[in-house]
């Protein structure tokens, strides 16, 4: 029998080796690349590595019928690509981008990207000066003073203070995803690769813009096997988890993630056998004006619908 949007059923195990290591990147879909990468770069402090220029393609590849307009460049920390994963910046043309970026906490679905830097206060003054607003604002057992802001676009980044980062730079922590039930997204979860970092219980949900009395919810903390970036899955109590993430790609926001892997075109074999259920079958694409070479991907949904890419990626690409 097979699992639904990626959730296994009792009949079915999870596949023998959990193939992710890596976070690669995490896709911001917008309506200009250059706003978006100029905000990361001169106010958080990252640099733009490559880009993929707007060129027409196969829509299919990401679930559109028809041809679609596309391009995308890929922002790191200055640590660069061979350690930072990256904040892809996918523009849309055709179609155009649609609706808003995620607002509400408990809303289920990619929330937010975490990023480290060496003076809080001083880079959340500078992105209220870039015409940020701030969401949230509070702490937690794990990184003391959070601040949550929406940027520019509305994108919202949980932003905290780490002094051992250098005065220039800033660190990608987290993505920050809104679950319904975590005991149906952890199996789903580990059957990828993440391993548990910690468990934690917010009884505020200041820090992330929610403002109910007595607000509460179960937090899992988790990251994959090759770098320290985790994923922060967060199950609201009160007010409960609502909804289910947007289904289309060119949803304006945080819409999909992708994860290396060693051989996309296996693991896809291995995980159908094993009963997981992909959106579509594993395909070889470019990424012109990059020095990426070409990559078998294939896409899955976690059981809120979140997409998850698995991209073939050496481990000689990365530093240790």
């Amino acid at each position: 029998m097979d699992g639904v949007g990626g959730v296994l059923s009792p009949l079915v195990t999870i596949a023998p080796e959990p193939p992710a290591r890596r976070f690669l990147h995490m896709c911001y879909c917008c309506d200009d690349t250059d706003e978006v990468v100029d905000f990361l770069v001169n106010v958080l402090d990252m640099r733009e590595v490559m880009r993929n220029p707007l060129h027409p393609s196969d829509g299919s590849l990401l679930g559109i019928d028809g041809e679609i307009v596309s391009g995308a460049a890929f922002v790191y920390d200055k640590r660069g690509p061979r350690t930072s994963p990256s904040i892809e910046v996918q523009e849309w043309v055709k179609p155009t981008v649609i609706g808003r970026p995620m607002n509400d906490a408990t809303h289920v679905g990619m929330q937010s990207l975490g990023v480290a830097v060496p003076d809080l206060s001083s880079t959340v003054s500078r992105m209220n000066a870039a015409g940020c607003s701030v969401v949230g604002e509070g702490s937690t057992d794990w990184t003391g003073r959070w601040v949550t802001v929406a940027d520019p676009t509305g994108t919202l980044f949980d932003m905290f203070e780490d002094p051992t980062i250098p005065v220039g730079e800033s660190r990608m922590r987290h993505l920050r995803i809104t679950v319904t039930d975590l005991a149906a997204s952890l199996p789903w979860y580990a059957g990828l690769g993440f391993i548990d970092v910690d468990r934690h219980e917010w009884t505020s949900g200041t820090h992330v813009g929610v403002t109910t009395a007595n607000a509460t919810a179960d937090v899992v903390r988790l990251r994959l096997p090759d770098e320290p970036c985790e994923v922060v899955l967060t199950q609201w109590r009160h007010p409960v988890s609502h909804g289910r993430h947007p289904e289309h790609a060119n949803q304006a926001g945080l819409f999909r993630t992708a994860v290396g892997v060693d051989d996309t075109v296996r693991s896809y074999d291995e995980f159908r056998a094993a009963g997981w259920t992909f959106e579509r079958e594993p395909r070889q694409v470019e990424l012109s004006g990059t020095k990426v070479p070409d990559m078998w991907i294939c896409f899955l949904n976690d059981p809120d619908g979140v997409p998850f890419e698995f991209v073939q990626r050496p481990r000689s690409a990365f530093r240790p």
